[in-house]
């Protein structure tokens, strides 16, 4: 209950929306209760000219009032009666559609404002969870948590469960009739637990196999996304009957678990349906008889007869509530599940707006590990080093040494387990992370961009721009010869991740959204290292512009882009192994010069690079 009480509480700004719901469906139960005792006279007087009669086991109130009506009823012709009939029952049912209706809409509204505000809020939650929680997550999984999840929740408040919900109240007005004929039909009522309990123990399983089907959704959804955004890797291997065979064996699971949930739900319909005629059955054994010996009149028969068999929708209908609450609540665990998790990084409770940087940036004995199949790995041991103001720092060494790991700690990607990081003698774990990175622009290898214009692209991230500023930002990266060559210069639209650009024109327009920024510290991580040589050589002059006057902090893997720079980092096991400038490294440190060795040989120039 838990669970569904956290679903209920986004109903709260929508209350009007449920309240109004709940009165027009009371109204439409009333006007259906009221209606079915039109069968009485149409019975008794319409189709066999008797006087009008309701046989009661119990003293109604206004008794006296309800008898002086029958007659009144029993002394109208037999068509004139028909008429009014005809015209109460139109009457009545016209109301009952506009309840209805308006039950239906609200409650829809009330549904999809839900859906929406909860997808909302999984957003924004997972916009600012750290970055360790989309690198152990799948992201076609955490896509099926914000869309199929969220729109199962939408099964237990929306139209389609008013429609579900509207029929309980029905079963306290079916049982009342049958009481008020004849008390000892409550009787009957001790047969539900027997009906109630099936419901409860299929509801549970249900429960489980939603969750399991939901899990296998989102292996799917994963499969999907990674084929489709890797296609060109599936296409150049010939994996294509491979991946189909992948997508295969996880749409069956996702089937077989469907189905395995199909077959209990729809068992409740019989289970419930059975049980109801039974209990039908065994009071019409008791009645029939009573009707022949005159006890009985065939009008309040028909009404009880009708009673009892409409008894029987609102009983099947508690099985299909508890079918939909327990799917709705296995798609709602593993929905806050995600709700739930913190990130690893936040900010501290009164952050420090941090003033634009003056002096140095300093890791001080900064260590930092992860856990991967319940083994740590240790990436960084007890670094220490001080980039200054304006100092253009490399940072080289083997593959998996932790050079990213320490460009990702300068915006607070993630924190050191040990140790600090400080900009102007300020630890980082205490300044605001607007006020940081905003100081901070970054380049990476893999370039992200949207399906958005140029322009929106270059200007990501700034709510006012004018289009000269742009222009510039991108003559400066070497980005405005080919974008004004375009069908729609700086308003092409560029595509989903850029895919209508080549890889150097995608990264000089990443250069130009970072010059744009004007940022105080530029971050760089192979910027050019998947580049080839002309994109690189243009790539490079524009990071050589965007350099100028900047604290750089820079990994590469192509040595040739960093000749120049102020310091130079040798990262091994994540440790610092030696630091200086380039002919510094090149005499003093074996793996720098074995690094060189490899991409320029014994006795090569580092302009005339080798591929």
């Amino acid at each position: 209950m838990k669970i569904f009480w956290r679903i209920i509480s986004f109903a709260k700004p929508y209350k009007s929306f449920f309240i109004s719901s709940m009165v027009f469906m009371i109204l439409n139960t009333i006007f259906e209760g009221v209606s079915i005792f039109s069968i009485v006279p149409f019975m008794d007087k319409v189709l066999t000219g008797q006087p009008v009669e309701l046989n009661t086991s119990i003293e109604l109130p206004f008794m006296d009032s309800i008898n002086r009506f029958l007659a009144y009823l029993s002394s109208l012709d037999r068509m004139q009666l028909f008429v009014y009939l005809g015209f109460f029952l139109l009457i009545m049912f016209c109301i009952k559609g506009i309840a209805y209706y308006y039950s239906h809409v609200l409650m829809e509204k009330l549904g999809q404002n839900m859906v929406k505000d909860i997808r909302c809020k999984i957003f924004d939650h997972m916009e600012h969870m750290s970055i360790d929680f989309f690198s152990q997550g799948k992201t076609g999984a955490l896509m099926s948590r914000i869309t199929s999840d969220v729109q199962m929740i939408l099964e237990i408040i929306s139209g389609r469960f008013a429609n579900t919900l509207i029929e309980l109240p029905k079963f306290f007005i079916y049982a009342a009739i049958l009481i008020i004929i004849d008390w000892k039909l409550m009787m009957a009522l001790a047969l539900l637990p027997f009906i109630v309990l099936p419901i409860i123990l299929i509801g549970k399983k249900i429960r489980s196999l939603s969750r399991r089907a939901q899990n296998r959704l989102a292996e799917l959804n994963s499969v999907l996304f990674e084929v489709i955004t890797g296609i060109k890797i599936v296409q150049a291997f010939s994996m294509e009957q491979a991946e189909l065979q992948r997508f295969i064996n996880e749409n069956i699971k996702y089937y077989q678990t469907r189905i395995k949930a199909i077959k209990l739900d729809t068992l409740l319909n019989p289970l419930t349906e059975i049980t109801g005629i039974i209990i039908c059955l065994g009071i019409m054994f008791l009645k029939v008889p009573r009707i022949i010996d005159g006890e009985l009149s065939v009008g309040t028969f028909t009404l009880q007869a009708a009673a009892l068999v409409a008894l029987i929708k609102p009983l099947k209908t508690l099985g299909k509530i508890n079918s939909l609450y327990q799917r709705a609540i296995g798609a709602a665990e593993r929905i806050f599940q995600i709700l739930d998790t913190q990130p690893a990084i936040v900010e501290c409770s009164n952050p420090i707006v941090l003033a634009p940087i003056r002096k140095k940036i300093e890791f001080c004995d900064v260590s930092f590990s992860y856990e991967k199949d319940e083994h740590i790995h240790n990436v960084l041991k007890n670094l220490s080093f001080t980039v200054n103001k304006g100092e253009i720092v490399a940072f080289v060494g083997p593959s998996g040494a932790g050079k990213t790991t320490i460009l990702n700690m300068v915006p607070r990607f993630y924190d050191p387990q040990q140790g600090s990081i400080l900009i102007d003698d300020t630890d980082l774990r205490n300044v605001s992370f607007r006020s940081l990175r905003d100081q901070i622009s970054i380049v990476t290898q893999e370039t992200i961009l949207f399906n958005d214009s140029v322009l929106g692209n270059i200007a990501y991230g700034k709510e006012k721009i004018l289009q000269d500023e742009v222009i510039n930002a991108a003559k400066i990266a070497n980005a405005h010869e080919f974008i004004s060559a375009m069908p729609d210069g700086y308003n092409t639209i560029i595509g989903e991740r850029g895919v209508k650009l080549s890889g150097g024109q995608k990264q000089r327009i990443s250069i130009a959204r970072a010059i744009l920024k004007d940022p105080a510290i530029l971050i760089l991580d192979e910027a050019t290292s998947a580049l080839d040589s002309e994109s690189e050589k243009l790539v490079q002059e524009a990071i050589n512009r965007i350099m100028e006057h900047r604290t750089v902090l820079v990994v590469a893997h192509r040595l040739s882009t960093i000749l120049h720079a102020d310091k130079i980092f040798v990262i091994d096991n994540g440790t610092i192994q030696a630091c200086g400038t380039h002919n510094n490294l090149l005499e003093t440190n074996t793996v720098y010069r074995k690094l060189y060795e490899m991409q320029f040989g014994m006795t090569g120039n580092p302009t005339q690079e080798t591929s």
